[in-house]
This record gives C-alpha cells, sequence and structure tokens, in this order.
C-alpha cells in the first residue's frame, strides 16, 4: 500500500465507518411487497432483493435474489387471510432466519401493500429487523384505494404507524392518488398497481443514488484532507479554520444523513 493509501486508511479507521460501496437491499413483504421486487429483480444490477410470503403459490411466481417463506406451519402455504396479526406471528416465528437474510445490508427498503394480512403484518417485524442490524430502513407502504373498504384503510392505516415507529423513514404511496393523475383513473386494478410499482422502483433507485453519491463524495474529500495528517494542527480544536474542514453536500430530506449510518 502506497504511504497516501495508508493515511487515508487511517482516516477512514478514525471515523469509524465503513465508507465502501453502500450494500443495498430491497425487502417485499406479501403479495404486493413481493411485485415490486420482482421488478426491481430485472431492472438493477447493483440492489438485492428479498420476498417475504406466507403464500407459497405466488412467492414460487417472483423472481428475486432471496425468498423466504414464512409460516407454512400457521397458514400452511396460503395467505394470511387479511389478518395482520398471522402475518406479525409468522414473521415473528421466522425472526432468526429473516436475521441471517438481511445480514450484512447497508441500507434496507421494506415495501408492503397495506389493508392485507401478510404485508400489514409482516413489514413491521422486517424493518425492526432491519433496525436491530443497524441499517439505515426505509419503509414504502402502499396504501390501498379507497373503495376497498374503510376497514381495510384503518387496517392500512394501523400498519403504516406502526412502520413509522420502527423506521428511520416512511414514505407512504397512496392508490387513490392515482385519481389525480390525468389518464389514470380509468386504467384498470393491475395496470394502475404497475403505476405504484414503477413508483416504489424510482423512490428506491433514486435514494440509491444518492447515497452512492454522498459516499463518492466524502471518499474524495477525506483523500484530499490525507495530506494534513503529516503535522499536527498548532491551533486548539475549538480554533479549526473553516477551510480546514471537511465538508460534504447532503440533501436536505435526509438531515440526519452521515456516515454513522453506515457503521
Amino acid at each position: 500500500m502506497t504511504e497516501e493509501g495508508s493515511k487515508v486508511g487511517d482516516l477512514i479507521n478514525a471515523l469509524g465507518v465503513n465508507l465502501g460501496e453502500p450494500s443495498i437491499a430491497v425487502v417485499g413483504c406479501g403479495g404486493a411487497g413481493s411485485n415490486v421486487v420482482h421488478s426491481i429483480y430485472w431492472g438493477s444490477n447493483r440492489i438485492e432483493t428479498v420476498a417475504v410470503n406466507t403464500d407459497e403459490e405466488h412467492l414460487r411466481k417472483v423472481d428475486a435474489h432471496k425468498r423466504i417463506l414464512i409460516g407454512k406451519d400457521v397458514t400452511f402455504g396460503k395467505d394470511a387471510n387479511g389478518f395482520p396479526e398471522i402475518g406479525e406471528h409468522c414473521a415473528e416465528k421466522a425472526r432468526q432466519v429473516l436475521r441471517e437474510a438481511l445480514r450484512n445490508y447497508d441500507i434496507i427498503f421494506v415495501v408492503a401493500g397495506m389493508g392485507g394480512g401478510t404485508g400489514t403484518g409482516v413489514s413491521p417485524v422486517v424493518a425492526a429487523v432491519a433496525k436491530e442490524l443497524n441499517a439505515m430502513t426505509f419503509a414504502l407502504p402502499i396504501m390501498p384505494f379507497a373503495v376497498e373498504g374503510k376497514e381495510k384503510t384503518r387496517i392500512a392505516e394501523d400498519g403504516v404507524g406502526r412502520l413509522r415507529s420502527v423506521a428511520d423513514y416512511t414514505v407512504v404511496l397512496d392508490n387513490n392518488k392515482l385519481a389525480e393523475i390525468d389518464g389514470a383513473k380509468d386504467l384498470p386494478m393491475s395496470e394502475a398497481m404497475k403505476v405504484i410499482e414503477r413508483s416504489v422502483v424510482k423512490i428506491v433507485q433514486t435514494i440509491s443514488s444518492e447515497t452512492s453519491s454522498y459516499v463518492n463524495t466524502l471518499m474524495h474529500d477525506i483523500a484530499g484532507y490525507a495530506d494534513a495528517v503529516e503535522e499536527p494542527l498548532v491551533m486548539p480544536p475549538n480554533e479549526i479554520a473553516e477551510e480546514q474542514m471537511i465538508h460534504v453536500d447532503l440533501m436536505p430530506t435526509f438531515d440526519d444523513f452521515g456516515p454513522h449510518m453506515f457503521g
């Protein structure tokens, strides 16, 4: 290793973080979440995908890097029949399996359709596991159409609330917003869901791009200040000149985003 490379390594070690390219996973919970994962699997070569479901038949149709069937002894390979409690129970029983599947990712997106049993019940458990593993966690819940009934909306809102309590960031996608888009109001349900899926994919790709840009910028700044290690500063820490400080421009969306989230 060159002397300069050694200095950069020392600086990185001093920060206590791993500033390599962040490893990113998208976890789809339930049917709607798994459909999104399927789209991302074929559309991105740098994001890993994980599909989690109680519905064995649906899971077999999903393409993902990892597919996890949970609760087979509870639902017998079927869905959670609209009961989030069943989905949550299945996820809790598979908690260790989920931990192993999500280990070593820096950023984890949790995607799920809200209002049903599996997505609503499983996604908060997955988000909690991601947080336990010190991954920066984004929750992307998809709200149901109003025509699907007040009870489904109530269940969905409860699920979103539970996701907000554990995830670092929560971005809610509302199917009802499609009515405000020209030409989308009269789309068949299957086509309308594809619009939502593409929106989720876009969010994931945008955030992933921003985090990679952040890491690259920080690495560049650290390398630029490597020479400063040669001689100790003669001024006290509270008098360090502004031009000697490392600066990184952050997206305003992520006010507390920083290296600590990768360690």
